[in-house]
């Protein structure tokens, strides 16, 4: 192994390491969000016992979390379906485009030989 594969390797580590600090920050920013929504809603409710409170800011905590979960699978599994069909897409337009430049190349040696012949039979 060189330098470079080793280089690259530590980039890319580094790079999904930073990814999943990000993430991590990101769900716990949106946990908190989730609680002071929670809190303000039970704030609105003066007359809750403190177990009361407690138990409605857990449990519209949780919903909203599980909602943004459900919300967020959907979005990632469009952006797979999404990704699939600009990679079928791409494979397609990539073939013809090959093929197209292979009748190209063609056209042109089936021009080029029967310049070559008619010179050469004159």
């Amino acid at each position: 192994m060189n330098g470079v594969e080793g280089g690259a390797r530590d980039s890319a580590d580094m790079a999904a390491g930073f990814a999943r600090l990000e993430g991590y920050l990101m769900a716990n920013a949106h946990v908190s969000a989730a609680r002071t929504a929670a809190e303000g809603l039970a704030d609105r409710m003066p007359w809750l016992t403190a177990a009361e409170r407690a138990e409605l800011v857990r449990l519209s905590t949780a919903d909203r979390i599980e909602a943004s979960r459900e919300h967020f699978e959907a979005v990632a599994r469009r952006a797979r379906e999404l990704e699939a069909q600009y990679a079928a897409r791409y494979r397609d337009l990539r073939r013809r485009v090959l093929c197209r430049g292979i009748a190209c190349l063609a056209a042109c040696v089936a021009v080029c030989a029967t310049a070559v012949l008619l010179a050469a039979c004159r």
